[in-house]
């Protein structure tokens, strides 16, 4: 993907999800000398992903400077040629005009993405790729009644675990021994033979004997 970002107007927001960037990527930053600071943490990840990345610099200040120089890159690297998913990372409504142009007028018809960060704009390309769906997964909007009521459960018997092994030779696994719990399958025998699995027969049956001794977890997880 390009991504031709008005960091003049987006500054450091409009750089959330440098960190997907990969070595497909084409990354130029229009800046001026009023805003020419990037955080570390964004240029550390634009150089470590391998990606092309340019700066281009304002010479001379304007009204909409910038936003020609992103029109005539776009039009250059499109022209010469470039076959990607081009993406304007900017606030600036006016850039639909560029978007109209190269969908609608241009007699070589392109689909522009209008992005306000870079995140986003990977996104709405929708490519299929793990990059966009880890993303979309992290966007994913949850109940947050569920999602505290499941951590709350998870607390719970993170510290029974922890009472009922404390002393003994598994007081450290305790991490372990919950993952199992906490596993998609619950039924007796998945834990089982996951305890088996995990600790070897030996020392899983005596985890899961303590498991299912325990009133405190049996009477939340029928399962055991």
């Amino acid at each position: 993907m390009l991504f031709l970002i008005d960091y003049e107007n987006v500054s450091n927001p409009g750089m959330k999800g440098s960190e997907y960037l990969d070595s497909e990527d084409y990354v130029i930053l229009f800046y001026s000398d009023a805003k020419k600071h990037v955080e570390r943490r964004v240029l550390d990840a634009l150089t470590s992903s391998g990606c092309t990345y340019e700066i281009c610099k304002l010479c001379k200040t304007g009204k909409n400077a910038l936003d020609f120089y992103i029109a005539s890159k776009l039009g250059e690297l499109i022209g010469s040629g470039y076959e990607g998913i081009p993406v304007i990372v900017s606030k600036d409504s006016g850039f639909q005009s560029v978007r109209d142009y190269w969908e609608k007028r241009s007699p070589h018809k392109k689909r522009i993405i209008l992005s306000q960060c870079i995140e986003t704009g990977i996104v709405s390309g929708n490519e299929n790729n793990e990059r966009t769906k880890e993303i979309r997964k992290l966007r994913e909007n949850l109940n947050l009644e569920k999602h505290y009521s499941a951590y709350a459960e998870q607390m719970r018997i993170k510290n029974v675990l922890q009472k009922l092994f404390e002393g003994t030779e598994y007081e450290t696994m305790t991490e372990e021994i919950q993952g199992i719990l906490e596993g998609k399958e619950k039924s007796s025998r998945v834990i089982y033979l996951s305890s088996l699995h995990l600790f070897g027969r030996k020392n899983g049956l005596a985890i899961y004997k303590k498991i299912k001794d325990c009133e405190e977890l049996t009477s939340s997880h029928s399962c055991v």
